[in-house]
């Protein structure tokens, strides 16, 4: 059975909470500072999975995320990250990301598994509290993924019902990082009904997502999600892309821990 990799998909569920974009991009405060937080939670995901398991199914994704006063944070998709430049409306930094597991294919032996990528970001805010930048990446695991890139614009509101975020982005990468996820050696086609594929580089998928987060008293939320991608160039080619689409949604619980 053919399984949708997800190696491009981690920072779409950052969107599942409102503390994770806050601990690196400038949006307009909506609560007191603080000078710790800590959000513990979970909930159900379609379209994602950190392990690799198939992104068609329902999976149940664990949430955790801390921050000391939003210039030392740590987060499951971001991982643990410093705000070296820090100003109400620009914030730019170093991160330690998790990459993500692509997920087993029978006759593959060598697929990725979970490793990590160095990382660069900046984010700056303008008029009307849209904020634009994006990262770049290159795995430190030593697992030839290679270099990775996204740039995204995004835009935050409160409503009468909750905060609300809408994003739109592109990403990409080098050679390795795209044959390593979606491309099939000359070894794998001959023991799979897969072609031999090899791809190049460039703008590999882009995307729209929507997040809505309600909270619950002081120390409670509940947030739901959904987002749209589409894969581009050749891993949209890849024999292992059963659709050239993918789309996403969740509903996530949090409890904040925080002091002063």
């Amino acid at each position: 059975m053919r399984i949708v990799t997800v190696a491009f998909a981690a920072t779409t569920l950052a969107l599942v909470s409102g503390q994770a974009l806050a601990q690196s991009q400038p949006y307009e405060q909506v609560e007191a500072p603080k000078t710790w937080k800590v959000d513990v939670g979970g909930g159900f995901v379609r379209g994602f999975s950190a392990t690799g398991a198939s992104t068609k199914d329902v999976n149940w994704t664990f949430w955790g995320s801390a921050s000391y006063r939003d210039i030392v944070y740590a987060n499951g998709l971001d991982g643990i990250g410093y705000n070296a430049i820090n100003t109400d409306d620009f914030r730019a930094g170093v991160q330690l990301r998790p990459r993500f597991a692509a997920g087993e294919i029978e006759g593959f032996d060598n697929r990725p598994e979970l490793g990590a990528d160095a990382a660069l970001y900046a984010f700056k805010r303008l008029p009307g509290n849209v904020v634009v930048g994006g990262r770049i990446q290159q795995d430190v695991t030593g697992d030839d993924a290679g270099f990775a890139w996204q740039a995204q614009v995004g835009h935050q509101r409160v409503t009468p019902v909750g905060l609300l975020q809408v994003m739109a982005y592109g990403r990409g990468g080098d050679d390795d990082r795209l044959n390593r996820y979606f491309g099939v050696t000359d070894a794998e086609a001959a023991v799979t009904d897969y072609q031999s594929f090899q791809g190049d580089g460039g703008m590999s998928a882009a995307g729209v997502s929507a997040f809505l987060a309600v909270p619950i008293g002081d120390r409670y939320g509940v947030g739901t999600f959904v987002n749209y991608e589409k894969y581009l160039g050749d891993a949209a080619n890849s024999p292992l892309i059963e659709d050239d689409y993918i789309w996403r949604a969740g509903l996530v619980g949090v409890v904040r821990f925080s002091g002063m």
